[in-house]
């Protein structure tokens, strides 16, 4: 796996402090968007999963049993998402199925699908993008339904998309996103890290062309 492939939380830090931005026909909030599957687990479970979405983070190691038989019994795309943050730094090739599989269980779910599309992306396989989001790169059209996104759902898409653009050599498509990015959210980690890819630093460029 040529890069280390990142996971999308909502827990994502660095997102600016407003409560809504409108983005088109739709609106983008920090508060928290309830996922109604976890609400309809029972509360010990609920709190169970807080609990350990936190330690995920910090000790993936102590976390990622219980995760597992959470998982067995409730596959939830949350529950998956914290699987794989915990598997991040314990076992990448363990986190690389469970992205997989929670993509492949849960396919309509946006973190399932920007977590699968960023591993895509750094298998360098750029055109498994347009499948995954059914050919749709903007929330709305995407979720039609839905009229208020959570700010860490538009920084996830609009970065693997921005990141897509970049791999196929479209850059002014890539340019357009990543201003956008750029005025939402600009220190969000998605848009720091699209900012590497297009904007390096000297000492990237030369560690780049070292190890090309």
């Amino acid at each position: 796996m040529s890069k280390k492939s990142r996971t999308t939380s909502r827990a994502t830090s660095n997102i600016p402090s407003y409560n809504k931005v409108t983005e088109d026909s739709y609106e983008l909030t920090t508060a928290p968007i309830l996922d109604q599957r976890l609400r309809n687990l029972p509360q010990e479970i609920q709190d169970e999963f807080n609990s350990l979405s936190k330690i995920a983070a910090i000790n993936g190691a102590e976390a990622i049993p219980r995760l597992l038989e959470l998982k067995q019994s409730y596959p939830l795309p949350l529950i998956y998402s914290c699987l794989a943050i915990a598997y991040g730094r314990v076992d990448p090739n363990k986190q690389k199925q469970i992205i997989a599989e929670n993509y492949q269980k849960n396919p309509k779910n946006i973190f399932a699908r920007c977590n699968y599309a960023r591993l895509c992306l750094a298998e360098n396989n750029p055109d498994e993008i347009p499948k995954i989001f059914a050919n749709h790169f903007e929330l709305k059209t995407l979720y039609p339904k839905r009229n208020q996104f959570h700010i860490t759902e538009y920084t996830g898409l609009t970065s693997v998309i921005c990141e897509y653009y970049i791999q196929k050599q479209q850059m002014e498509q890539a340019q357009e996103l990543f201003a956008k990015l750029q005025e939402i959210a600009p220190q969000a980690g998605d848009t720091l890290y699209i900012k590497n890819l297009i904007k390096p630093t000297i000492l990237q460029r030369i560690r780049k062309s070292l190890f090309a």
